[in-house]
């Protein structure tokens, strides 16, 4: 952390899924269920079993979708000692972990990318797919974790304040100065 500039020990930011972005998805999720209805009537059998499939998937997302909209819980915490993103791993990002937080469109962008300082390290222990972003950022030099912020009740501007109130040095200058404006 840079001294001088932390926040009480008290403070911390939190991101709980947002209710009416989540009532958006379901409604994307209805309007995407009517093809599949029509699918399962059909008389060809390749074609019902396709969409009864289609319509389990959309069961499953639903059901997904009903279960984040009653949690209530935070999903995404900003505090003294680092990120906590519960969708990607149990445990806390710590703050010496990260290495850079990409630069980003404020207007246009749903989501934080984050580099991470040993990826293999950081995320041993987590699924497979979020290991792969361990792998991909070695090889390639992409960013290892994205945290999304399109169904939380916060913007990227909202995260990027949070983390600029604990490590300013992480967030790109320009988005530094629309994160502090706001």
């Amino acid at each position: 952390m840079v001294p001088g500039n932390n926040p009480p020990a008290s403070f911390s930011s939190s991101f709980s899924w947002s209710i009416e972005k989540l009532r958006f998805a379901a409604l994307v999720l209805v309007a995407t269920a009517l093809p599949a209805a029509i699918l399962a009537m059909a008389s060809v059998a390749a074609v019902r079993v396709l969409g009864l499939t289609w319509l389990f998937a959309i069961a499953r997302l639903a059901h997904g979708i009903a279960r984040r909209a009653t949690s209530g819980a935070a999903v995404l915490m900003v505090d003294q000692s680092g990120i906590l993103d519960l969708r990607l791993m149990p445990r806390r990002i710590g703050w010496h972990e990260i290495e850079t937080v990409f630069p980003v469109n404020i207007d246009r962008s749903r989501v934080v990318d984050l580099s991470l300082r040993s990826p293999g390290i950081t995320l041993a222990g987590t699924r497979w797919l979020i290991r792969l972003g361990a792998i991909v950022q070695q090889a390639q030099g992409v960013p290892a974790i994205t945290i999304s912020m399109l169904l939380l009740d916060g913007q990227v501007v909202d995260l990027l304040a949070a983390i600029a109130r604990y490590r300013p040095d992480l967030v790109p200058a320009s988005a530094m100065r629309h994160a502090t404006a706001q």
